[in-house]
């Protein structure tokens, strides 16, 4: 097309070439036989001027040049006014397609930067805005719809499940216009991996959708396909960690009864002194997994040691003491993160450098590793040990604020107090509760 527009206006170009020439030479004439006449010069002997037959026939090829210009010119007019609508009507076809993508590049930002849930609810709802819906609808086993505040949601709802119908029956989309009433729906099937699962669906009660709409319906449904897909696959990661995580806790429970039970203590409590410290949720679930592994490296430690009855002797303290190390490697060999790793290294340093392994001091030693430090001791302190009976809670809290600045971080203590109920303010609960439900 570009290349005949071209062609078009360069024709055009000679043609208007050509006719001022012819233009100019005509003038030319004219004013060398007005001047002649004018000032009674005789004019040239030439046969031109003095046959009659030329003298005739001159003018009129000229007039026939004349038009013949005239008439090229002007359908050369015609095709560049028929080039320009072509070219609007494409122009109007790239933004449609580009507003098209920048929606469904939207709806995937929202799918990626909220839950699964709240993601689909955001789609719906500016889903509806943007197709000029009265309602839109995820159908599955439930129906996830939005609709706006005067749409009737019954009425709504019954087309959409409808066209739902309608979608899943034909395998494919659908655009749907009851007569009658004046609504009309749309219906597009997605498929998770290769199965047909939901039918992403819009509703209007007066009005049409175009074939542009559904178009643009179907770049949103890939998207919300890809998401249900990566949810799948994250849960099913999920699953395997979780079983990976069990096994080794199963694995350290062996040789240290109730180590399970402790451990998820330990992650819940650091989960919230976390929130409270303002962690990211990246984070957090990072902190949580370092907590329920902290004592992993418990599996290197021989069951004699761990079982003894008696004070340990220097060589058998620093056996246990190396249990830091072994669950680092462990934790490494099993593909956790860098800050995983650090964190179970480093849960038994101290603020004032006397801790182990490596005699990290203060902001040196990670802050998940000072949280850990603090809850397992917590923890610890509150439950029965075959050498002493169990600390209250708020005489194991004093405890840690009596070691705040040798042992414990200040920040961690006070956030520990917070979520315990024995500190100056509970304003976090609420959060702790979202987040340990969220990470769990």
């Amino acid at each position: 097309m570009e290349r005949e527009l071209r062609a078009v206006i360069k024709r055009d170009e000679q043609l208007n070439l050509l006719a001022y020439i012819i233009i100019l030479v005509l003038i030319a004439l004219t004013g060398v036989l007005l001047f002649s006449a004018m000032a009674r010069l005789p004019l040239p002997d030439i046969l031109l001027l003095r046959s009659d037959f030329i003298r005739a026939i001159v003018p009129g090829l000229l007039l026939m040049v004349i038009l013949y210009l005239v008439d090229q010119h002007g359908r050369l007019r015609k095709q560049l006014v028929a080039f320009h609508d072509d070219l609007e009507t494409a122009t109007a076809e790239l933004q449609g397609a580009y507003d098209r993508l920048a929606f469904a590049h939207r709806a995937a930002e929202l799918m990626a930067s909220l839950t699964h849930e709240s993601g689909i609810d955001r789609v719906l709802e500016e889903s509806v805005e943007y197709f000029g819906a009265d309602a839109a609808a995820i159908v599955g086993d439930d129906v996830q719809m939005f609709a706006a505040d005067s749409t009737p949601k019954s009425e709504a709802q019954r087309a959409i499940m409808q066209v739902a119908l309608d979608s899943v029956r034909a395998g494919q989309p659908l655009v749907v216009s009851a007569t009658g009433s004046g609504s009309a729906a749309l219906g597009v099937p997605l498929r998770v991996k290769g199965r047909l699962d939901r039918v992403c669906c819009l509703w209007k009660q007066d009005g049409s959708f175009t074939e542009d709409q559904l178009e643009g319906l179907q770049l949103v449904a890939r998207i919300l396909e890809m998401s249900l897909e990566n949810r799948i696959l994250l849960d099913e990661v999920r699953s395997q960690l979780q079983g990976t995580l069990m096994a080794l806790s199963s694995l350290v429970e062996l040789r240290q009864p109730d180590y399970i039970n402790h451990s998820n203590r330990v992650a819940e409590l650091s989960v919230a002194v976390g929130v409270t410290l303002g962690m990211e949720a990246e984070e957090i679930a990072d902190l949580r997994l370092a907590a329920i592994l902290h004592d992993v490296g418990m599996l290197e430690v021989p069951v004699e040691i761990l079982s003894a009855r008696r004070p340990l002797t220097a060589e058998e303290e620093l056996v246990v003491r190396r249990h830091t190390i072994g669950g680092s490697r462990i934790v490494r060999t099993a593909r956790f993160n860098e800050q995983i790793q650090q964190a179970v290294l480093s849960h038994h340093e101290r603020m004032d450098g006397s801790g182990y392994p490596n005699g990290l001091q203060g902001e040196r030693i990670p802050l998940m590793a000072r949280i850990i430090s603090a809850c397992d001791s917590y923890n610890a302190m509150i439950s029965n040990r075959p050498h002493r009976p169990a600390l209250t809670k708020s005489a194991a809290l004093a405890e840690l604020r009596n070691g705040i600045g040798s042992g414990y971080d200040r920040r961690v203590v006070t956030a520990l107090q917070q979520v315990t109920g024995y500190g100056d303010s509970n304003a976090h609960r609420e959060d702790v509760a979202m987040l340990l439900e969220q990470v769990s």
